[in-house]
């Protein structure tokens, strides 16, 4: 006989957000949406200077989730509720992100199924879990590049700084997480669905030439160039993972303040888009979590930006047709 706690777990799915800062990051929308459709997250924070408000919005979700379940009572745990939590993880040192897939994230995969308050010790089962889904939502230029020069002007170093904290590190997260993530046939790990899934977060920078944008936009043009090869290379069996990016539209980020004249790209969007208006962080973090879960699409860049990207052509005023 198979419990209702063994069946839940069974079908447990567990996302690893990556690049949460605050409450305005899209990683954090990314991270509740996800919560939403019945995924068990694990965010990370990239160094001491965040962990205490990454801590402290985890706390207060945790706290919304329990309220919302009805948690407290009864005294018998329950995987249906999906559990959120933080973890240290700083995408330019090397040691610190196979920390996170060696030590500290698969110790997140296991649950004890025990059936509560039975007594009985022989319900007790270990399994592991996959980790079903990775959001990459990371990007850095030094300031020199950004808001205090131009593209033309930027150093061979600022150059490679940004691809690797914008780029390269998209790369070095798959390679440490492939194990995690690999559709396996042993009965000791559970395959919640048939392939796990890896999104990056870009911008239009990439394709289009925006100004202010600077290194930014051969940076995201590579992260999605990055995007495309590895879908090529794990999608067959045995990995079976897809990798797609969503390209947001302007939020005001943290990252957001690198970009000089920001305020103006938000205008442009909001008076060019389709919508007329722009996108908002949930409203991206909603498309992360579609792709997490939609297992015929891979190696496509979704745009989520109102349609300002489908746009040319002079400014339509409103009386217009």
């Amino acid at each position: 006989r198979v419990s209702t706690m063994t069946a839940a777990a069974a079908s447990r799915r567990t996302a690893l957000v990556v690049g949460v800062a605050n409450a305005r990051s899209i990683a954090w929308s990314s991270a509740r949406c996800l919560l939403q459709r019945g995924y068990d997250v694990v965010v990370t924070y990239q160094n001491d200077r965040f962990a205490r408000s990454v801590e402290t919005l985890v706390r207060h979700e945790n706290d919304e989730l329990q309220g919302v379940s009805g948690g407290g009572g009864g005294g018998t745990a329950s995987f249906s509720i999906p559990r959120l939590s933080c973890l240290p993880c700083d995408l330019s040192c090397d040691d610190s992100v196979k920390s996170l897939f060696a030590e500290r994230l698969p110790s997140r995969l296991w649950d004890q199924d025990r059936s509560t308050g039975s007594g009985d010790t022989h319900n007790t089962t270990n399994r592991r879990h996959r980790l079903d889904a990775i959001v990459h939502s990371v990007a850095w230029a030094p300031p020199d590049a950004m808001k205090e020069g131009t593209l033309l002007d930027t150093t061979r170093k600022s150059f490679g700084l940004a691809h690797d904290a914008s780029s390269y590190s998209l790369l070095l997260l798959a390679r440490h997480a492939l194990p995690l993530m690999s559709a396996r046939d042993d009965e000791n790990v559970n395959i919640s669905g048939t392939s796990s899934s890896i999104t990056a977060l870009s911008y239009l920078g990439s394709t289009r030439a925006v100004p202010n944008y600077n290194i930014m936009g051969p940076a995201k043009a590579s992260l999605e160039s990055v995007v495309r090869g590895l879908a090529l290379e794990l999608g067959p069996s045995p990995h079976r993972i897809r990798v797609n990016a969503v390209s947001s539209g302007p939020i005001n980020t943290m990252a957001a303040k690198g970009i000089r004249g920001f305020s103006g790209m938000r205008e442009d969007s909001e008076q060019r888009s389709m919508l007329r208006r722009n996108v908002t962080a949930d409203e991206v973090g909603d498309a992360v979590a579609f792709l997490a879960g939609a297992t015929g699409i891979t190696g496509q860049t979704l745009y989520v930006d109102g349609g300002y990207s489908s746009v040319a052509g002079p400014r339509l005023c409103h009386h217009e047709g």
